[in-house]
């Protein structure tokens, strides 16, 4: 299929993670995800490669790559594997990006080496079982004691958790109300008080670990503070740029892995004396996919552009985010479509690229979040 101009490098390094992921990480995909475990040893082939925490600059021990590189390596390691893809993800997720913008200079040289090399694995704290999208609703709180913060609460829906060694966790720390008074703490795995709960099982990305978050009396050191109360607008950049950067990618990877597992199959499988590729009902149905996904990757390589020179707005990364993810769901559900039961069994993983597309309209904000968003922007350009 087409592919937006790119470098020679660039398509080097997007030959590279697709080789290295059919390999590797492709033949155990299924395992992974009918197990529930999350592949945590990819993560040491993803850093021997330098494709993981790919954002984080050379003075920190990583790549220094742009966000179109990662965007590229996510892709061809989501058509093999999204749950590989989902965890790599979390290295150069909102956890390390607010690190790099927001974090003191101390915090930047004690986690972000490390996360380059799977030493230190980040994870993001946010969501509650009362404060999904309206995060002004937020109970876990965070009060400062002498020189540490003691948090009492709890978290759900925490990607990687099950692996993951450092969690940016959002609390309550004053009684102002709505954002005002949420701010954000760096917590390590082994800070007293604090525990990792029971693994959530889901319809799909079922190896990324996901589980829930306990903190009774869990004391921190003020030192690890990163967003103070009232200081959540400065995360806006962080988030825009996470939206682009980690799971549209995903969401357009599993897609063509599907398309590609429908191309085969239609050239492959006879009807009625013919090739299911020669009836022309079914090649409208290819090329109607193929329209999604070229007009997802054009989307998202634009976006990522702009993170990169700094014109990404806030409507860049919903519409990005809100049309990978639906096109996402068309695609992987018309290819089971088309495999009929072939598609619908889970001897092949039509169905499993359909479960895990799914979720990603939710995760990340959800895609009616996202539309808020969009006509928000929208209306503010036409009163100014």
């Amino acid at each position: 299929m087409y592919a937006p101009e790119l470098t020679d490098e660039q398509r080097m390094m997007a030959e590279t993670a697709r080789k290295l992921s059919e390999e590797q990480f492709k033949p155990r995909a299924a395992e992974w995800d009918k197990r529930g475990e999350p592949p945590v040893e990819n993560l040491k082939v993803l850093a021997e490669h330098g494709f993981l925490a790919m954002s984080i600059p050379e003075a920190y021990g990583g790549p220094g790559a742009s966000t179109l590189d990662l965007v590229i390596v996510l892709e061809n390691v989501a058509r093999a594997c999204a749950n590989t893809a989902i965890i790599a993800a979390s290295a150069d997720g909102a956890t390390p990006r607010a690190i790099l913008h927001l974090g003191s200079e101390e915090q930047k040289r004690r986690y972000l080496p490390g996360m380059c090399t799977g030493e230190w694995r980040p994870a993001w704290g946010m969501s509650e079982p009362n404060a999904g999208s309206d995060l002004g609703a937020m109970e876990t709180r965070a009060r400062l004691d002498g020189t540490d913060y003691v948090i009492n609460g709890n978290k759900l829906w925490c990607t990687a958790a099950r692996i993951s060694n450092l969690f940016l966790v959002f609390a309550r720390m004053n009684d102002d109300k709505g954002l005002a008074g949420i701010g954000a703490i760096l917590v390590e795995a082994d800070a007293p008080g604090f525990s990792v709960g029971k693994h959530i099982e889901c319809m799909g990305l079922r190896g990324t670990g996901m589980a829930e978050l306990l903190f009774e009396d869990c004391r921190v050191p003020k030192d690890n503070l990163l967003v103070p109360p009232g200081g959540m607008k400065s995360l806006m950049a962080v988030f825009n740029a996470d939206r682009i950067a980690t799971n549209p990618p995903i969401c357009l990877g599993a897609a063509t892995a599907a398309f590609d597992l429908a191309v085969e199959y239609l050239n492959d499988r006879k009807q009625f004396g013919r090739r299911l590729a020669d009836f022309q009902g079914l090649q409208w149905r290819l090329a109607d996919m193929a329209i999604d996904l070229e007009a997802g990757r054009g989307l998202l390589f634009q976006a990522a552009r702009r993170v990169e020179d700094g014109t990404l707005r806030a409507i860049d990364a919903s519409v990005t985010k809100t049309f990978t993810n639906e096109m996402s769901v068309r695609v992987t559900n018309g290819v089971i479509q088309l495999l009929g039961s072939f598609g619908y069994s889970t001897e092949f993983p039509a169905e499993r690229y359909l479960r895990d597309v799914r979720g990603l309209s939710i995760g990340y904000g959800t895609t009616e979040i996202q539309r808020n968003t969009i006509a928000h922007e929208i209306l503010a350009e036409v009163r100014q």
